[in-house]
């Protein structure tokens, strides 16, 4: 399955998912202070962007001498986080898969939650941390999982008539919507559950092994 690898400057999952997905990759993109996790991984991106206040002057020297694309961008309209993206959608990315997105700094971790809202009807995204595979959902789907994995549904925008099969905590039919309800700490019951709904954007998190990331169709 063709991606982007998108690396930001959060926390990172291990090194042998980063190192899988790098490999996988048709192309890797770092955001700005996202080089540095990528030099130490042994990983040579493509192109580092943003304004470069996070970046550290050794990544800057290492990878421009290896001839990575360094586009620095000094507006401060938009985070080094939709730079990339806008990047990545200027050049025809499909799908990107996103590390480094959450952590660190909480109103960071919600602002790119809410940047990315901006590009669901664009981009197909999955992301990765230390303990979770996370899915931007647009429409229902089938998902693999083991019993008795934690799975969390929290919707980016209102999703309506809602219905899970095969978590421990069925829905039928409500509508999911920030401050009136949620989907968070549930659990799989079998080797696959679904979700299926009419309208909105889901997040969904499945606790992270290593079939998650070895096949991204899951």
């Amino acid at each position: 399955m063709t991606f982007s690898l998108l690396i930001c400057n959060g926390e990172m999952p291990g090194t042998a998912v980063l190192r899988h997905l790098a490999v996988q990759a048709r192309s890797i993109v770092c955001a700005d202070g996202g080089a540095n996790a990528a030099r130490d991984a042994d990983i040579l991106p493509g192109t580092v962007i943003g304004d470069f206040d996070s970046i550290t002057d050794e990544t800057r020297k290492v990878f421009s001498a290896r001839g990575v694309e360094m586009l620095r961008l000094e507006r401060q309209d938009d985070t080094d986080f939709e730079k990339a993206l806008k990047l990545l959608v200027e050049r025809g990315c499909k799908r990107v898969v996103i590390l480094g997105l959450t952590g660190k700094l909480l109103d960071h971790t919600l602002g790119n939650f809410s940047i990315l809202l901006r590009y669901v009807d664009t981009l197909r995204v999955a992301m990765f941390d230390r303990d979770y595979r996370m899915d931007v959902l647009t429409s229902s789907g089938s998902f693999r999982s083991e019993p008795g994995d934690r799975v969390s549904v929290v919707p980016l925008r209102t999703a309506r008539d809602v219905h899970y099969d095969g978590l421990q905590y069925p829905l039928d039919g409500e509508d999911l919507s920030f401050g009136d309800l949620e989907g968070t700490c549930n659990t799989a019951l079998g080797e696959r559950f679904e979700i299926r709904f009419s309208d909105g954007v889901l997040l969904l998190f499945r606790s992270l092994r290593a079939e998650l990331y070895h096949d991204l169709r899951l």
